[in-house]
């Protein structure tokens, strides 16, 4: 065992040369995480299968505008606090985790007071499910979101087995738990209910289980506080952009159309999600290095461009065979799926050019980046799904994602390193 062992990290040390990272650190902490994401796509294609065969697409379609208005109540929030708290325990600054739990329940008053606005709205229309699903997810999102900092604690720790594996409970916890509410109850409000409930518990219980597991340092840096919440803000309008689209189509095309696009975007969606695993390994490696970062970050842009036109190209060729066979009565989403991957070729440069203005700290230039890639994302979702429905919001997000990748490619190549 140790000669094989030997003989891996020889193999791992040669590889780097043609990589050009730390192979090393790769395989210890991206071999978790990507068994992480592995089960999380796993579990959540479960889930869609359960979803296609036991819900009428009017339910699936009002549940999926709940979570997309949640997400938005959820951006008032500190959404941010996750970076801070990563940055602060990559630099043995562990109470900056307390520190950022604290102010994010402090501001989820905003939060729930906004999901009351909403509740009276929708009641006083008569919608009850909506009413009261938006002011269960109001109450739930801030507790989750702030408890759930304990993930960012173990990333800047590094302890990405420990991460990944409490990760891969909750979420197959809350795939398990929603699986049996679609087979008994064919109703929004109680796939809410499900939903949040089970992940309120699993933060909360995690929380305190790390807490007593690391017993963090009381060192803290107030400035990262303050960061997280420049970050947040930066996130907010993010998080409105992201989510217009499927407001825009429940509001101009009803909830079938909304069901037919989220089965059309579920796997892109999921594979775009694989890339959180590339932030996750690299902002605290490169938030304890010091020296020059661009090269570095030129170099693996290229070649995650690359490896993500093969992904990309694959999922076209094979998406037709997915749908006939998994989700036979979505098949109109074949084609949205198929052009809706396309924008996932920018993603590597999204992710790694805005990686380096995180740990730089150059929240003024994170600021420009945002706002000017997602106020044209939302004037496009306004344009482009009023006037072409489905078709529309495919061509916006390819659209508005490589209008982000060319901004933050500027601000990138002019910027110089300290």
């Amino acid at each position: 065992m140790t000669k094989l062992q030997g003989g891996a990290l020889k193999l791992l040390r040669w590889s780097e040369r043609f990589f050009k990272t730390d192979m090393v650190y790769l395989s210890r902490g991206g071999f978790w995480l990507s068994v992480g994401q592995a089960v999380s796509i796993g579990s959540s294609f479960l889930l869609s299968i359960a979803f296609a065969n036991f819900l009428p697409k009017e339910v699936y379609g009002n549940y999926k505008f709940i979570l997309s208005a949640t997400s938005i109540l959820g951006g008032f929030s500190l959404s941010g606090m996750g970076q801070a708290v990563i940055q602060g325990v990559a630099q043995k600054k562990d109470g900056v985790l307390k520190d950022a739990i604290n102010e994010s329940l402090r501001w989820s008053i905003i939060t729930v007071a906004i999901a009351g606005v909403i509740f009276i709205y929708y009641w006083l229309n008569d919608n009850q499910v909506l009413s009261w699903a938006i002011l269960i997810t109001g109450l739930a999102t801030p507790i989750i979101n702030s408890y759930g900092l304990y993930g960012g604690f173990l990333n800047g720790r590094r302890e990405f087995k420990v991460g990944s594996s409490l990760a891969m409970i909750s979420q197959v916890l809350g795939v398990i738990v929603l699986i049996i509410t679609a087979m008994f109850f064919h109703n929004a409000l109680y796939l809410v209910l499900a939903n949040f409930a089970i992940n309120t518990l699993v933060a909360i219980g995690f929380y305190f289980y790390v807490l007593r597991t690391y017993k963090p340092n009381p060192i803290t840096d107030h400035s990262l506080v303050a960061y997280g919440k420049h970050v947040s803000l930066i996130n907010f309008l993010g998080t409105i952009a992201s989510q217009l689209d499927k407001i825009l189509i429940f509001h101009y095309l009803g909830a079938i159309q909304l069901a037919i696009y989220a089965f059309a975007t579920a796997i892109p969606e999921q594979i775009r999600g694989s890339y959180k695993n590339l932030f996750n390994l690299a902002l605290p490696k490169y938030s304890a290095k010091e020296g020059e970062l661009k090269s570095s970050i030129i170099d693996k842009t290229l070649r995650l461009t690359v490896m993500t036109v093969g992904v990309v190209l694959t999922y076209m060729v094979f998406a037709p065979f997915i749908y006939k066979f998994f989700f036979p009565k979505y098949l109109e989403s074949i084609s949205y799926s198929q052009w809706y991957i396309l924008g996932l070729i920018t993603i590597p440069g999204l992710t790694l050019f805005n990686t380096y203005f995180q740990v730089k700290k150059e929240t003024k230039i994170l600021y420009q980046i945002n706002i000017v890639g997602n106020v044209s994302m939302i004037i496009l979702s306004y344009w482009l799904v009023k006037n072409y429905g489905l078709w529309g919001a495919v061509i916006e997000n390819g659209s508005a994602w490589l209008i982000m990748l060319l901004i933050s490619a500027w601000f990138f190549f002019r910027h110089r390193e300290n």
